[in-house]
């Protein structure tokens, strides 16, 4: 019974220790991700600033759980087109679909092409 007990305290503590991470200060998620922000502006026009502040609030400064589980960090939904991997979450209604990503990076890159690529979007990039 002794042993039992023993495993299952450390499966616990083990899960715990995966998943409970120390939340991200707006300092740290800054330093940690400015030089994608940056990245994106040379490539795609995207100003720096905008992406920085957009992942800031719609990550919770990286600590949501979409932005730890799935690497994305501007709560951009599946839509129709999306092809790669998904998560569910709840946001507008329940269990909708979100992109996910293999990389924190690849979310940066994503977004600003989502930016460029959306008609809604298009006069910004006029100014």
């Amino acid at each position: 019974m002794r042993n039992v007990f023993c495993l299952v305290l450390i499966s616990i503590v083990s899960t715990l220790s995966a998943t409970g991470q120390e939340k991200m200060t707006r300092e740290q998620y800054i330093k940690e991700y400015q030089n994608f922000a940056m990245r994106e502006k040379h490539r795609a026009g995207v100003p720096a600033s905008i992406t920085m502040a957009q992942g800031i609030l719609e990550s919770s400064d990286g600590n949501s759980r979409l932005a730890r589980l799935g690497n994305n960090h501007f709560g951009i939904k599946c839509k129709s087109t999306w092809e790669g991997k998904t998560m569910r979450a709840d946001d507008d209604a329940p269990n909708e679909c979100f992109r996910a990503y293999n990389s924190v990076e690849d979310s940066y890159r994503d977004h600003s092409d989502f930016l460029r690529n959306n008609w809604r979007y298009h006069e910004l990039f006029e100014l």
